[in-house]
C-alpha cells in the first residue's frame, strides 16, 4: 500500500513542485517552515484542490492525473484528513460525530474506547480541550475506513503540558492502523519522533527525500541543513550552488596553542535556560556558538575567541 505524488501548482506568485511516495507502515512527514506549500500538498491530495498538473496514484488507483483528464471527488478518494482546526460539527456529541459515519452503536463504542474518548460521549466540542478534539477528529477519520491519512499540524492547538501524552497516545494508534500516513508539521522534533522517512519542502519545491535519521545527521541541501537547526552556513568560494554547514558539534574554543580555524570577537550573547549563545563577528560573516550556561572560562561581549572545527563532521550542502 502506497501514495505516489507528483504535482505542480500555481497561485499566484507562489509555485508548489513536489515529488514523493508514502508507503504503509512508514509515516512520511513533510517538513517546513509556514507557507512553504506543506498544507497546499495535502489539500491536493484529498482533492480539495486541484493541481495544474501532474498525478496521484493511491495504491495503484488514480486520483488524479492532468494528462489523463482524472480528478476524483474528495468522497470518492477514501482519504482520512484531520485539518488543524479538527473541522468536528459543533451541533452534535462526541458520540454523533464518530457515529455519523458508521452503522451501529457497538462500533462506535469500539472507537470512543480505542481514542481515549469514555466519559466524554455527551459532550459537544465546545465542552472538550485541544487534546479531546483531537482524538474525537481523529477517531471519525478513522471511522470512515481511509486508505491513506493526512495529518496537518496535529498538534498545534495543543497545550505544550499535554502534548507529549497526546503524541504518545496517537502514536499507538498510528503503529495500529498499518497504512500510508503522511504527518505535516513545521516541528523537527514532532516530525522525529513521528516519521520514518522525510521530504523537506521550502518555498513549494521539495528539497530533499530521505530516511529520517540520514537527513537529521547528514543533510545534503542547504535548506535541510537549516530547518535542522545549523546557524553556520557559509557559501564555498567560486561556487554559486555549494556551501559548507557547520552544526555545533563540530565546533571547539580552540586549546592555548592550539591553532583556530574561525577566529572573530565577541558581538553578542544570548542566555537560554540551559545554554548561551555566542553570536561571533568573523571575517566569513557572523558565526554562531552555543556552549552550556556552565561552561568555565566564557569570553565577554568585546573579546576575541578562536574556533577548532572537527572537519569530518562538517556537511557538504547544495542549494
Amino acid at each position: 500500500m502506497e501514495v505516489m505524488v507528483e504535482i505542480e501548482k500555481t497561485i499566484g506568485e507562489f509555485h508548489l513542485q513536489t515529488s514523493f511516495t508514502a508507503e504503509a507502515g512508514a509515516i512520511f512527514g513533510l517538513l517546513g517552515e509556514s507557507g512553504c506549500g506543506k498544507s497546499m500538498t495535502l489539500k491536493c491530495i484529498a482533492g480539495i484542490e486541484t493541481p495544474d498538473k501532474g498525478r496521484i496514484l493511491l495504491n495503484g488507483r488514480t486520483l488524479f492525473d492532468s494528462e489523463r483528464g482524472i480528478n476524483l471527488r474528495p468522497q470518492k478518494r477514501k482519504i482520512g484528513y484531520l485539518f488543524q482546526d479538527y473541522a468536528l460539527f459543533p451541533n452534535l456529541t462526541v458520540w454523533e460525530n464518530i457515529a455519523i459515519v458508521l452503522k451501529d452503536k457497538k462500533q462506535t463504542q469500539q472507537y470512543i474506547e480505542q481514542f481515549y474518548l469514555s466519559g466524554l460521549e455527551k459532550h459537544n466540542p465546545s465542552m472538550l480541550s485541544g487534546g479531546q478534539k483531537q482524538r474525537c477528529a481523529l477517531a471519525r477519520m478513522m471511522a470512515s475506513k481511509p486508505e491513506l491519512v493526512l495529518l496537518d499540524e496535529p498538534f498545534s492547538a495543543v497545550d505544550r503540558n499535554l502534548k507529549w501524552n497526546l503524541e504518545l497516545q496517537i502514536m499507538e494508534i498510528l503503529e495500529e492502523i498499518k497504512k500510508p500516513v503522511i504527518f505535516v508539521s513545521h516541528d523537527r522534533d514532532e516530525i522525529y519522533h513521528f516519521c520514518h522517512k522525510i521530504g523537506i519542502l521550502e518555498q513549494g519545491s521539495m528539497r530533499e527525500v530521505g530516511e529520517r535519521e540520514e537527513i537529521f545527521a547528514h543533510p545534503k541541501t542547504v535548506a535541510a541543513a537549516k530547518i535542522m537547526g545549523c546557524e553556520n552556513l557559509f557559501s564555498i568560494p567560486g561556487s554559486r550552488d555549494s556551501y559548507v554547514g557547520i552544526p555545533s558539534e563540530a565546533v571547539r574554543p580552540a586549546l592555548p596553542g592550539e591553532e583556530a580555524q574561525i577566529r572573530g570577537w565577541v558581538e553578542k550573547i544570548f542566555c537560554e535556560k540551559d545554554e548561551m549563545i555566542f553570536v561571533i563577528m568573523t571575517e566569513q560573516g557572523r558565526f554562531w556558538y552555543r556552549t552550556s550556561r556552565e561552561q568555565k572560562d566564557v569570553k565577554r561581549v568585546g573579546e576575541e575567541i578562536g574556533f577548532w572545527i572537527d572537519r569530518t563532521k562538517i556537511w557538504y550542502l547544495s542549494m
